[in-house]
């Protein structure tokens, strides 16, 4: 057996036997099988438990009964001390009964006295036990140590993903920011020519001496007003472009009616007209202003097939509903649908059917990000009757 032992050093192990003929029996029979081995004798549990505290044991070989000491009693100390090392009962008489009750306490064999001659393959087994023990251990722990690593792995890769996903709703952000600012100057033209009118109103009255003072306080009055109005239209481009740090609940009906505001005038420009088909009380929880961002995205890929195909009366129909205790908004539109081989890849990033001037081709990539990702719901598109429909289920 010595192929099967460690040739650098005798295996170590703790005999409890109040016999010192059965002692040198069994080391007798083991240095025969051919194992190298160094035994320590222990009669007594103080003997037994000094050794188990103060050396590293292979094996433990217990006779099953000892005057005020026996096997059951020692297996216990064994597992309490030294856990994992093996446990053979090697006894004169110890009886089926108790034989299997001490397996079943985790003893690891047990072997007569009267058939010394299958020690040793009970030895070698329990020592085989053993390594293949440890190395089901360290096979574990290095599968713990791989799939720790690999999630580890897993977790940046998907945080560099996510970073460059925030890098695109950016680059998305700016873009509708562009558009938006375009949308405003749109709205501002009006309100600034009155602003003008009034100032020369008050310029011409004060030239010709019929400035009154009454006359002057209302015409401040109406300057500020639409001062006012203007100065709110900064405030709703600074809110839409604010990040939210936290999910929210809030009402979708109310962020369709903030995302039209900003883009109604481009719209009206073009001569597009929205419907709604509103149930008010359709609630959402997430991010607002992405969810906004989405909108746009939507309505102005609208708008621009409309502008394109020169829809003759372009409309964009909104429906806010409630399904399956889901908010649902559909927009369509009737300008002429997406192409079928087109409509598989319109969520794809950086996919346009425009030119580089028109585009980037990732507003709706992002969009779905935002939804599926950010917000755990989902955006798909479909052609209807004359047109195309986009679905946001959040």
């Amino acid at each position: 057996m010595n192929d099967k032992n460690d040739s650098v050093r005798p295996l170590r192990i703790l005999h409890v036997e109040d016999s010192p003929q059965d002692v040198e029996i069994i080391r007798e029979r083991l240095l025969a099988a051919g194992f190298s081995l160094h035994i320590d004798w222990a009669c007594n549990e103080e003997q037994y438990t000094n050794f188990l505290c103060n050396c590293a044991y292979d094996l433990v070989l217990a006779d099953y009964r000892l005057p005020a000491f026996n096997a059951p009693a020692a297996l216990r100390l064994l597992q309490s001390l030294c856990p994992g090392v093996p446990f053979i009962c090697v006894s004169g008489a110890i009886g089926e009964e108790n034989a299997v009750e001490l397996l079943k306490q985790g003893a690891t064999d047990y072997v007569l006295k009267s058939r010394l001659d299958k020690l040793p393959l009970a030895m070698q087994r329990a020592l085989d036990e053993v390594r293949e023990r440890k190395a089901r251990q360290l096979a574990d722990e290095e599968l713990r140590v791989l799939h720790k690593t690999l999630e580890a792995r897993v977790n940046e890769m998907v945080a560099d993903l996510r970073r460059k996903d925030q890098t695109l709703i950016q680059q998305s952000r700016l873009a509708a920011m562009g558009e938006m600012i375009g949308n405003i100057a749109h709205q501002w033209r009006q309100p600034l020519n009155n602003v003008a009118l009034i100032i020369q109103n008050i310029q011409m009255q004060y030239d010709s001496g019929t400035l009154t003072s009454e006359e002057m306080g209302n015409d401040i009055h109406e300057a500020m007003e639409v001062l006012l109005q203007m100065s709110s239209k900064i405030d709703d481009l600074r809110n839409f472009f604010r990040v939210d740090k936290e999910r929210q609940g809030f009402f979708v009906s109310k962020v369709v009616g903030r995302t039209l505001e900003l883009v109604s005038p481009n719209l009206g420009s073009h001569k597009i007209k929205v419907e709604i088909e509103s149930d008010d009380e359709v609630a959402a929880t997430g991010y607002q202003n992405e969810y906004a961002q989405v909108l746009i995205n939507i309505i102005s890929n609208a708008r621009e097939a409309a502008i394109e195909r020169n829809i003759p009366l372009p409309r964009i129909m909104i429906r806010i509903a409630s399904e399956n205790g889901r908010s649902v908004v559909t927009v369509r539109d009737n300008c002429g649908g997406i192409p079928d081989d087109i409509l598989p890849k319109i969520f794809d990033p950086y996919f346009t059917t425009r030119g580089p001037d028109r585009g980037t081709g990732i507003g709706l990539y992002m969009s779905k990000v935002i939804i599926e990702q950010n917000m755990a719901g989902k955006l798909t598109a479909r052609n209807v009757d004359g047109g195309a429909e986009f679905r946001v289920e959040v």
